[in-house]
């Protein structure tokens, strides 16, 4: 039975933990394997580390409570694993699932996920639940 097509899907797992800025732990990682291929019977990835530094600074803007606004001047950087996969359309729920229970075991606030093309920040809650493993 085909599936019809599947969208390009991608998301990033960052190398540290929130909390305490420190690598995670490998079992966190086989857990993580486990998890899509027990739930997706497949897995791609991870590629390897990407490390993105944009050398200039970037302007911004942030909106602290609604106050007033708060001009800022950033650098750009990106430190994380990212785990390319497709899976048909119907079946995206459950990739979110599946990323809020990681983002709990790799001890991140928000997921980044794309989607055909779509960015989606996850955030991640406790009642979230973790990762078997």
């Amino acid at each position: 039975m085909e599936e019809g097509p599947r969208p390009v899907s991608t998301f990033l797992i960052p190398v540290v933990r929130d909390s305490d800025r420190r690598p995670h732990a490998p079992v966190v990682w086989r857990a993580l394997q486990d998890a899509l291929l027990g739930t997706f019977g497949a897995l791609t990835g991870p590629e390897p580390v990407l490390y993105y530094r944009k050398p200039d600074a970037v302007p911004g803007a942030r909106c602290p409570a609604r106050g007033a606004l708060k001009r800022a001047r950033s650098r750009s950087r990106t430190r994380a694993v990212s785990i390319p996969f497709a899976v048909p359309a119907h079946r995206v729920d459950e990739v979110r699932a599946l990323l809020r229970r990681a983002g709990n075991s790799f001890d991140q606030r928000v997921m980044y996920l794309e989607v055909g093309g779509y960015a989606e920040f996850l955030e991640v809650r406790p009642e979230d639940g973790f990762l078997e493993g």
